[in-house]
This record gives C-alpha cells, structure tokens and sequence, in this order.
C-alpha cells in the first residue's frame, strides 16, 4: 500500500483511506509511520534436475506496473557456485541436443 500511496501521492480516495485507518487503527498508525516499503520479492529454492541433480537458484519475483496480474520471474545462481556451473552446463548440453543440423551434418557418424 505504501508503494501505490508513493506512486499515487494525489490520489484522494487512497489519501481518505489511509487517514481513516490512522485514526481507526492503533497498530495501522504505527506501520504507516514506520515507512517500511517491501520490493520485489527474493527468495531460493532448491530444484532436482534429471541431468544435473540438485539446483539452488535465487528467484526473483517483479510485479508488472501495468498489468498487476502479471509477474516476471528470474532464477539465477551465484556466479561460481555449484548451481552456476550446473546451468552453465545445462546451457552449453541443450544448445548441443536441439541443434537440428547434429544428427544430420555431412560426414557425421555415430
């Protein structure tokens, strides 16, 4: 609420509401007062992977301005750590398995 009053400053319905929960609401005045703001929300989960095992990924969660039913979501690991290597492996190891031209390149044998 505090990010769409900061987005919003002349918006008197949003103005009218936050007054009347000021003066209704004990607990409300003081969170309102502390001007404590939360962004995107950061969290990690750990997934298995057929190929790779276990991935620790950091998920990141943003909300569309324009279109609040909608999130973007980015899965990112810590350069270094074992679940960067895993996706970079990943990476190199789908880009070798969806090449179309692999199995059908001129002198290719298996």
């Amino acid at each position: 609420m505090r990010m769409e009053a900061g987005r919003h400053p002349d918006d008197p319905a949003l103005n009218a509401l936050v007054g009347e929960l000021c003066v209704r609401d004990p607990d409300f005045r003081t969170w309102w007062g502390s001007h404590t703001v939360r962004g995107p929300r950061q969290l990690g989960k750990t997934y298995h992977h057929p190929v790779v095992g276990a991935l620790t990924l950091d998920v990141l969660q943003l909300s569309v301005e324009t279109r609040p039913d909608q999130h973007l979501v980015a899965y990112t690991a810590p350069p270094g750590s074992p679940s960067h290597e895993a996706l970079r492996f990943l990476l190199q190891w789908s880009a070798h398995t969806t090449d179309p031209q692999h199995d059908h390149a001129p002198g290719h044998r298996e």
